[in-house]
């Protein structure tokens, strides 16, 4: 019951149906419940027709755990104490973690600790630490309070100053990127290459109906469907294959198998050939070039000259 009055209260209104599907139950026990929060004092209404259902009267609202705006705002990152401290969010993040957890019943406090100790999220790369990002906790506050922002941006090796207006922060494989308007256009910006973040004292015209998870995950598909510079066709040692495949952009990790019990001949798309060449000489011997023949010599010279360091004087 107290789990239908949440969804209440979060949703505005909700039908039989699909309070049943939320709470897998069926319609009749939603029914009873509904009828049991009215006998309890509790302002449920319910209408009939296509746009009924059931609602709280206007106003209502339940003080179950007196998490504050600012608690509630970091409850998005419950599990993830270090993105949070990074947001500046940490302390907020843990008053609001006790006053959920001292809200929990005896046997839904003990469940929550036994979860606790049998799964852990981990955002951070292995062997790597997050990348530095002064700007990070700036960018979060203008995020919040939906300021424009005057960025001092690096990109290949230079500096560019460019006002943008932020729509939000997401933390992608240990790496913290920027989604933000520049002149009507949604631009993707590394936050480790924002080296001044000043906020402006205008607002943010933000789109209606902006939704940040989808907005990612397109600006990701558009990268992932970025056009193919050059193809590479090559012999790869069984136990350099795993290796390759996390080198090649997501539209060519198919022509990767990922075991072999010798050596395989693939053709593997990049992005551009200084990319290729650096992906292809880190796999050492473990892989052969056969063409184009220019990547071939491109990477064959790049092997001539470093054992020629190492030969003796």
């Amino acid at each position: 019951m107290m789990t239908l009055l949440l969804q209440l209260q979060v949703r505005g209104r909700a039908t039989g149906p699909e309070l049943a599907r939320l709470l897998e139950v069926s319609e009749r026990t939603v029914q009873r419940d509904v009828e049991a929060l009215v006998a309890a004092g509790i302002p449920v209404r319910s209408t009939r027709g296509p746009a009924g259902g059931y609602r709280l009267d206007r106003g209502y609202r339940t003080r179950l755990t007196g998490v504050g705006l600012d608690e509630a705002g970091a409850l998005t990152f419950l599990g993830l104490a270090g993105p949070a401290q990074q947001l500046g969010l940490g302390e907020m993040l843990e008053g609001a973690r006790i006053k959920v957890w001292a809200s929990l019943t005896g046997e839904a406090r003990e469940r929550a600790g036994r979860t606790a100790e049998r799964f852990h999220l981990d955002p951070w790369r292995w062997f790597g630490t997050p990348e530095p990002v002064p700007c990070l906790t700036a960018l979060a506050d203008a995020v919040w309070r939906d300021r424009r922002v005057r960025l001092g941006y690096v990109r290949d090796g230079r500096e560019t100053t460019r006002e943008v207006d932020p729509l939000g922060l997401v933390l992608a494989a240990g790496d913290w990127y920027l989604m933000a308007l520049r002149d009507g256009r949604r631009r993707t910006y590394r936050v480790s290459r924002v080296r001044t973040a000043q906020p402006l004292d205008e607002p943010v015209r933000r789109p209606a109906g902006f939704d940040l998870a989808r907005s990612w995950a397109e600006s990701r598909r558009e990268w992932e469907r970025e056009r193919t510079a050059v193809e590479v066709t090559v012999r790869v040692a069984p136990g350099a294959l795993p290796r390759l495949r996390r080198l090649v952009p997501v539209h060519g990790q198919a022509e990767v198998p990922v075991t072999a019990t010798g050596w395989v001949e693939v053709t593997v798309p990049f992005e551009s050939d200084a990319w290729a060449g650096e992906a292809l000489l880190s796999l050492g011997a473990a892989v052969e070039v056969l063409r184009p023949a220019g990547m071939r010599e491109r990477v064959a010279r790049e092997l001539r000259a470093a054992a020629a360091r190492y030969e003796p004087a």
